[in-house]
């Protein structure tokens, strides 16, 4: 009975693990030279093929902003369709909107990946020594030769960068990783905090 206490407290806090886990930052970026750099009005960009996602994604990470005061504009909101990959036409929408940061999110990868399950073999022989000859040797042969099972995940990798308008260089950058997402509100919701919380780490925003 102890080992299956021991084995069920193992798997739920693997399982606590895994879902704190689901979205984190892979690694973030600053530029050291840019002293005391702040921000005042932001164009978010998100660069997607699902225009749905793309609107619901601007706008979290607007309303976001505008909690700690930081005005911001969605793209979506001048420009109805994407933004045309070239420079005059992203100029022309920051200049509509009068901001002095851009922030532009894109897929980087989608990495799906298949694992093996061995069957749940017996390793605490012991406790099946009760059992007898014949009662231990059919446990142990079902614990071979059970099946395995095989489960899988999809990571998806996303890179964010934070752009001055003025000098028009990199202030921040980061990638981040999210296992298995559904892209609701929520999912951006805890994405997008993530990338605020490391820009309040590096005093990009104030706290």
């Amino acid at each position: 009975m102890r080992y299956i206490y021991i084995f069920s407290s193992l798997l739920i806090i693997g399982i606590f693990l895994t879902s704190c886990s689901a979205n984190r930052l892979l690694f973030s970026w600053t530029d050291e030279t840019l002293n005391q750099y702040r921000l005042e009005k932001v164009l978010v960009v998100g660069v997607a093929k699902d225009e749905t996602k793309r609107r619901i994604y601007e706008d979290t990470f607007v309303s976001s902003l505008a909690e700690i005061d930081i005005p911001a504009v969605p793209s979506y909101a001048v420009c109805k369709q994407a933004i045309e990959p070239s420079a005059e036409s992203l100029r022309e929408v920051v200049g509509k909107t009068g901001t002095s940061a851009v922030l532009i999110t894109h897929l980087v990868g989608i990495n799906e990946e298949d694992y093996y399950h061995p069957p749940q073999r017996i390793n605490s022989v012991d406790t099946h020594f009760s059992h007898g000859l014949y009662g231990y040797y059919p446990a142990i042969y079902h614990s071979v030769y059970m099946p395995g099972n095989y489960s899988g995940n999809t990571k998806v990798i996303l890179e964010t960068n934070l752009y001055d308008v003025q000098t028009e260089k990199l202030i921040w950058s980061a990638r981040s990783q999210s296992i298995d997402p559904v892209m609701t509100r929520k999912y951006y919701q805890e994405l997008i905090n993530l990338f605020l919380d490391d820009l309040e780490r590096q005093k990009i925003i104030l706290p």
